[in-house]
């Protein structure tokens, strides 16, 4: 008898004849198999639930001769149903005299489509995705797709649920908001830039969440003014609001006041920076060195050490730079006061926390080049901002789905 080598230099030659022996067997099969055989099983249980709950609602199985019977069989026609798993060709019955209206839980009257497979459709548009792409992705895995209609029709259905987020009402608990804007592209008629106000509400319990977005003509005071008195009137009052957050735009600092007037204000210190970058004159000479000491200022362990860094930037650079000195100067204490508020500062020094959302939304919208009105834009904002909350709470779906049939025979008590 010959000898089996199991070391671990000849391990794999022979496993390569243990899969070939065991596949001449039947034993072992490949992954497409498995998916082939499990395709067929969604198929049969499709099947086998149209043809459970049909019987039950004419109260008779098929070839049964039941006095209580409501209807009978007149044939089938086909129905092809698109689920995450394939398309499934199912069999539906008819009635010949159709005294009753069957109802299926599976789908509803006219569905083709499972419900998860248009959410992941709809998924892969609000992840970036072109509808190109999408299309060839879900012909390749699950062999079906739908068409640029379809996907803009699936778009449409969030209508509703965006005038339920609009009009909700708003819990009381925040204590910071950070306020920014993202410009877009929208056709209004013709092709102009509109920009995107958001406002990122930070609970007393350090938890972030978008409470509300519009679209507007600009960061003007009757925009932000607007927006903010939405939120006002849904119930974010401001009783625990310490601090608003934004950039440097007067329409936002005039809104705020208007509606907020007794919180405090910070000014963005990364915009700062950022301004003080374009108007340095001399960026070659003198833009590394000014911009490492001005970042300095805010690693400072405290408000008086800021000032203190402050003041000898300014006394260094301002006859060098006297332009991009004077604006450095404009407002710059009020970027210092989130030192007022602890533990909590690296919260709201900045915009940041929101501007990490905006650059996801910027990403994901960038495949669109422009919105083609005003409506498609407030949808594809109000589906990313929810696929973002989704992501942070994952709901979680039942893992199966139990069908009860009615007894035949009522149950006897043993005594």
């Amino acid at each position: 008898m010959r000898s089996l080598n199991f070391s671990s230099d000849n391990l794999a030659v022979q496993w390569q004849y243990v899969k070939r022996n065991l596949g001449q067997l039947g034993v072992l099969y490949k992954f497409e198999d498995f998916e082939f055989q499990a395709r067929g099983i969604v198929q049969k249980l499709v099947q086998d639930c149209v043809n459970e709950e049909f019987a039950l609602q004419i109260q008779a199985q098929r070839y049964e001769h039941a006095p209580e019977r409501l209807d009978q069989r007149q044939g089938t026609y086909k129905r092809s149903l698109i689920t995450t798993f394939g398309t499934s060709e199912v069999n539906i019955p008819r009635l010949r005299y159709g005294n009753v209206k069957v109802h299926y839980s599976l789908f509803k009257k006219y569905q083709r489509r499972q419900k998860k497979f248009d959410q992941m459709v709809l998924l892969s548009m609000l992840l970036g995705h072109s509808v190109r792409k999408q299309r060839k992705f879900f012909r390749a895995f699950i062999g079906d797709a739908v068409s640029h209609t379809t996907a803009n029709r699936m778009l449409r259905n969030l209508e509703s649920d965006l005038q339920q987020y609009r009009s909700k009402p708003i819990t009381d608990n925040y204590k910071y908001l950070l306020l920014d804007g993202l410009w877009v592209k929208v056709f209004d008629g013709r092709l102009k830039e509109m920009v995107i106000l958001f406002v990122l509400g930070i609970t007393l319990d350090n938890k972030k969440e978008i409470v509300g977005f519009k679209l507007a003509k600009g960061e003007t005071e009757e925009e932000i003014t607007s927006l903010l008195n939405d939120l006002y009137r849904r119930g974010l009052e401001g009783k625990h609001l310490k601090l608003v957050a934004s950039d440097g735009a007067k329409g936002i600092r005039a809104g705020i006041n208007m509606v907020y007037p007794y919180a405090r204000w910070q000014l963005c210190y990364v915009h700062k920076l950022r301004n003080l970058r374009v108007h340095i004159r001399f960026k070659t000479e003198n833009c590394r060195s000014m911009m490492r000491e001005a970042s300095n200022i805010y690693d400072a362990g405290n408000r008086t050490q800021a000032i203190d860094r402050f003041t000898r930037f300014c006394q260094r650079w301002e006859t060098l730079e006297p332009y991009a000195i004077k604006c450095f100067k404009d407002r710059f204490f009020d970027t210092l006061n989130y030192y007022e508020f602890g533990e909590d500062k690296n919260l709201i020094s900045s915009t940041n926390h929101i501007e990490r959302d905006l650059e996801e939304v910027r990403r994901r919208i960038k495949i669109q080049g422009y919105f083609k009105s005003v409506r498609n834009a407030n949808l594809w904002i109000y589906g990313i901002i929810s696929q973002f909350r989704q992501e942070e709470q994952p709901e979680v779906m039942p893992r199966h789905m139990i069908f009860f049939r009615n007894p035949k025979y009522e149950s006897v008590q043993l005594s």
